[in-house]
């Protein structure tokens, strides 16, 4: 064989090597980063299922100890709308706490238990009160349904319990993170804390406050911010503003709970004064005017709701409304 096809058998040789080799480590790396960014964009647009898909294919190329593709995972897995999906996302959230070691993963592991909780404390309650009210069921059947769901409270409990625990880390290391106190505010809610969830959503809400201030401050008086800054600081209150309102209605809820309709109007009040167009506070707030005696603020709030609401007459909501309304004209 001359030289020229010897060189040629080994060349080819090379090639084929290289091509059935499979990719490199680098090659690999550069994959995985590219589904890490398009699992978290997914997930920013809302996305969760294509979000939870991008991940998964990231963690088959790489080590499954990977935090931020488990925390993706498991984060878009959480926000599912079922509770199968929920229930999945916890091994990916446990491997990230693990992986991460920061604040940030034990936030959103909290979140799971808070929201995994929170649904199967709503299916088991409805399922109790089915288990009561069903002629179908015999006495040993009707039981066997109260003791599950009475058992799945108890189960939601822990998880609320679990919940808790891991925001208080996270506000070791974050005392001012705000979706950690509205976090803790609604957990602590759902364990009969209202004294300890009080205290965090109304920290929130205080910075919330001073938040809202200083950019009223910087709008009202800095000349120098151009179009876009004041463009993008408005949408920045507008979050805040929503994200208070969300907090403003737990604490009445908390309020309503504890019997002082008072609290709860100045709630409502507030709230309107944020948000304006709120329609389902003005109806919110017309009941507690009723239940106060305030006729013609009741009345007031009401009309609004029932004016301006886009639900269909046979709504609860819309049929108390009149009913209100009427025996009070």
């Amino acid at each position: 064989m001359n030289w020229s096809k010897t060189s040629f058998v080994f060349t080819l040789c090379a090639v084929i090597a290289a091509c059935s080799s499979g990719p490199t480590e680098e090659e690999i790396a550069v994959q995985v980063e590219d589904f890490r960014q398009r699992s978290a964009q997914y997930f920013n647009a809302g996305s969760f299922g294509q979000a939870y898909q991008q991940a998964r294919l990231g963690l088959e190329l790489t080590p499954a100890d990977d935090g931020e593709l488990n925390l993706l995972a498991g984060h878009a897995l959480m926000m599912m709308r079922n509770l199968q999906d929920v229930a999945k996302s916890e091994k990916y959230l446990l491997r990230a706490q693990e992986a991460l070691e920061t604040y940030r993963a034990d936030l959103v592991l909290g979140e799971y238990h808070l929201r995994y909780g929170a649904m199967l404390n709503a299916h088991a309650r409805r399922q109790l009160i089915l288990a009561k009210e069903l002629s179908t069921l015999d006495e040993d059947q009707r039981q066997e349904e109260i003791e599950t769901n009475e058992e799945r409270i108890e189960i939601a409990e822990q998880h609320f319990r679990d919940a808790t625990e891991l925001f208080l880390t996270a506000l070791e290391q974050s005392p001012n993170d705000l979706h950690a106190l509205q976090l803790i505010g609604q957990s602590c809610a759902y364990l009969n804390d209202h004294a300890t969830a009080r205290t965090h959503l109304e920290h929130a809400i205080e910075i919330f406050m001073e938040s809202r201030q200083y950019k009223n401050r910087i709008l009202a008086t800095d000349t120098k911010i151009n179009l876009r800054q004041e463009t993008l600081l408005r949408a920045e209150m507008l979050k805040d503003i929503n994200a208070e309102v969300s907090i403003r209605i737990l604490l009445a809820g908390l309020d309503k709970i504890n019997n002082d309709t008072s609290a709860e109007i100045e709630q409502y009040s507030t709230i309107l004064a944020l948000s304006p167009n709120n329609l389902n506070i003005n109806f919110a707030r017309g009941l507690c005017y009723y239940k106060t005696g305030n006729i013609a603020l009741a009345i007031a709030d009401l009309e609004r709701f029932i004016s301006n609401t886009d639900l269909p007459f046979e709504h609860p909501q819309v049929r108390r409304a009149f009913e209100i309304t009427n025996d009070l004209k």
